[in-house]
């Protein structure tokens, strides 16, 4: 089996040799960087499976740098700064998770360990196609096409929409989706799945009054 590919972008060296050296010897294909220039041209040299991004680097964002790659690999952003607005924003902008330092190695190891393993199980679905009113979803290559256009949806945004429609019918509560969607008890505000339904609505050209996904008032989300 051919070994999952990890870049790891962090400044402080003490940090990313720590966290490198781990990676490697649970058996991954690891690159590192210290500075978002030459994150970006490892990320297009070394195609990784997975980015563990610092937010705060030395020359560029570590949010334009998200922003840029999401769509090409899993992100677990690494920061400092423990404030909501920051995790929202992150989210936002495609990361699949966050950790805030200081954190024990062991911990990245399983968050990594839970991104992959979601990751093929939503490849090996035996489901090639959902069809709900005019859209469509499409698990194996994550994509959903609505009147015969796609719609780029990033990585949360697709499984918050795939997981409510393979659910039909059942109420969910925020507390319920940030587990179900993220793989483990999320230790932050639950805005961040009113902000991930409002970017699927907008996304699929709909609103709250007219959406394949339903508000349960006081509750959470539904799918018909």
């Amino acid at each position: 089996m051919e070994k999952k590919k990890i870049l790891v972008v962090e400044d402080e060296y003490s940090i990313n040799d720590a966290i490198t050296f781990a990676l490697r010897k649970e058996g991954y294909d690891v690159r590192s960087s210290f500075n978002g220039k030459d994150a970006l041209e490892r990320f297009n040299e070394f195609k990784p499976d997975l980015v563990l991004l610092d937010l705060m680097l030395p020359d560029i964002n570590g949010l334009d740098i998200c922003k840029e790659i999401s769509k090409k690999a899993y992100i677990i952003m690494l920061t400092a700064r423990g404030e909501i607005i920051d995790k929202i924003l992150g989210l936002e902008l495609g990361a699949d998770d966050y950790i805030v330092k200081p954190f024990e190695i062991k911990e990245v190891l399983v968050r990594i360990k839970v991104i992959f393993r979601r990751g093929e199980k939503n490849i090996n679905k035996a489901i090639e196609e959902q069809e709900n009113q005019s859209v469509k979803i499409y698990p194996n290559n994550r994509q959903v096409i609505k009147e015969g256009k796609e719609i780029l949806l990033r990585r949360k945004e697709f499984d918050l929409l795939n997981f409510l429609y393979e659910n039909k019918g059942i109420v969910f509560s925020r507390e319920d989706l940030l587990e179900k969607i993220w793989g483990y008890d999320y230790e932050g505000d639950t805005r961040t799945v009113d902000v991930h339904i409002r970017r699927l609505r907008e996304k699929l050209n709909e609103n709250k009054d007219n959406s394949i996904i339903e508000t349960v008032f006081g509750i959470g989300y539904i799918m018909r």
